[in-house]
């Protein structure tokens, strides 16, 4: 008993440190948490500081921006206005061929551009086409036998603008040219004319109903190699001129012509689509490179005539035209080889189809390819690059299938066609 009665003030002392470090550690452990607190209040508000300037630092950069940008509009206005007015102050001269249709070509885009607000002039020409009347197409040494002279003209400044039936521009334009807008597409189809002297006669009124040994005019090696081929009871002549030339041949009795075979929209442009008595099956017949489309060429230089031009491109015609072009730039074609095509653009889809033959001069056998590409979409550039490569693998495609030894046959071929007399 004594022995436990010492050892108690030992633990009662043992006791009371213990309960002194509980103390002092439960003190501090407070003063560490209102510590804690505190940082946490000051990071809180470092942090919101942080955001703020953050977003003052945002707002003078969008100010900046938004000056800056004001500053580019009002340069790009500024320059736009210049220019608006340079245009209005130019009278805009536009080139073309002085033929009844051509006229109707040029006064048609000078109908777009005085909706435009500009002045304009029509500057008519003869090209070595129209001047050369007895030759036939194909034997024309040079390409552009219809472009030439308005070449000429854009170059030597005399013209602003030259307006072309499309299927006459050679694929490759002159250094210093531009093509600088393709006009909406027209009729694309081939027609036949037949003769006033079979008016009166009922059944003649399309290509099957023609009596054996009849004569038909073109002067296109396509139609003519497509009509030996389907039709080789019909006989086939070179006739030359514009359209009204071509037609008071057809009405000539001294000619001997039954019918013409004529581009469909030519005929309606000129208001004599009441003298079609068939329009031929595209699918069958196929129709020219760029046939129906009208071109419009200004010099690469001449940056107003561009700005212009551009509000009058087409898009889908001119990248359905620039695959057909491709395909006979591929071939190395022009107005002396018979190549038809045929093609349509899907612009929701981006889907084109381009359709190519070359048919031989006699009509004994043809070359035939036709692809698809679902690439032609985006923008401008990028679509008409995706349909010169569909033009060039369809070219190709016709290469494998014999075209190119059609075409080389074709140079050298004689361009009449003697049929079997006509039936009496």
């Amino acid at each position: 008993m004594e022995m436990d009665r010492a050892i108690i003030p030992g633990l009662l002392t043992v006791g009371a440190g213990l309960l002194t470090a509980w103390y002092f550690n439960r003190e501090q452990r407070r003063k560490d948490q209102e510590s804690i607190r505190r940082l946490e209040e000051q990071t809180a508000s470092l942090e919101a500081e942080i955001r703020s300037l953050k977003a003052a630092v945002g707002e003078h950069k969008l100010k900046e921006k938004e000056a800056s940008d004001g500053d580019a509009q009002l340069k790009e206005l500024s320059e736009r206005l210049k220019k608006l007015g340079e245009q209005k102050k130019r009278v805009m001269k536009i080139g073309t061929r002085d033929s009844e249709l051509a006229m109707w070509q040029a006064k048609h885009v000078n109908a777009m551009l005085k909706r435009l607000g500009l002045e304009t002039e029509i500057v008519g020409m003869k090209t070595m086409g129209d001047i050369d009347l007895k030759s036939a197409l194909s034997t024309f040494s040079n390409k552009g036998i219809f472009t030439k002279e308005l070449d000429a003209a854009l170059l030597l400044k005399k013209v602003h603008i030259a307006v072309h039936s499309m299927k006459d521009l050679p694929t490759t334009l002159e250094d210093g040219l531009f093509l600088g807008a393709v006009l909406e597409r027209g009729a694309i189809e081939d027609a036949l004319v037949i003769s006033a002297k079979h008016k009166n006669n009922k059944p003649i009124t399309s290509l099957d109903t023609l009596p054996t040994g009849s004569l038909v005019g073109t002067s296109a090696l396509r139609r003519r190699a497509v009509l030996r081929r389907h039709y080789p009871g019909l006989q086939v002549d070179d006739v030359r001129g514009n359209l009204q030339t071509r037609l008071a041949k057809l009405d000539n009795p001294k000619l001997k012509f039954d019918a013409l075979i004529l581009a469909r929209t030519g005929l309606e442009r000129v208001n004599l689509g009441d003298r079609i008595s068939e329009v031929l099956d595209s699918k069958r017949f196929g129709y020219a490179v760029s046939q129906g489309a009208l071109a419009v060429v200004c010099r690469t230089a001449d940056g107003l005539s561009r700005e212009v031009l551009s509000k009058l491109n087409h898009a889908p015609t001119y990248l359905r035209t620039a695959a057909e072009r491709s395909l006979l730039k591929t071939l190395e074609g022009g107005c002396k080889v018979p190549i038809a095509v045929t093609s349509d653009y899907d612009k929701k889809t981006g889907t084109m189809r381009l359709k190519g033959w070359v048919v031989a001069l006699d009509g004994s056998r043809e070359a035939v390819a036709e692809l698809t590409s679902t690439e032609i979409s985006g923008t401008l550039e990028h679509a008409t690059e995706k349909a010169v490569k569909l033009g060039q693998a369809v070219g190709e495609e016709l290469r494998k299938r014999g075209a190119k030894e059609i075409l080389v046959e074709c140079r050298g071929m004689p361009m009449g066609h003697q049929a079997p007399k006509k039936a009496s």
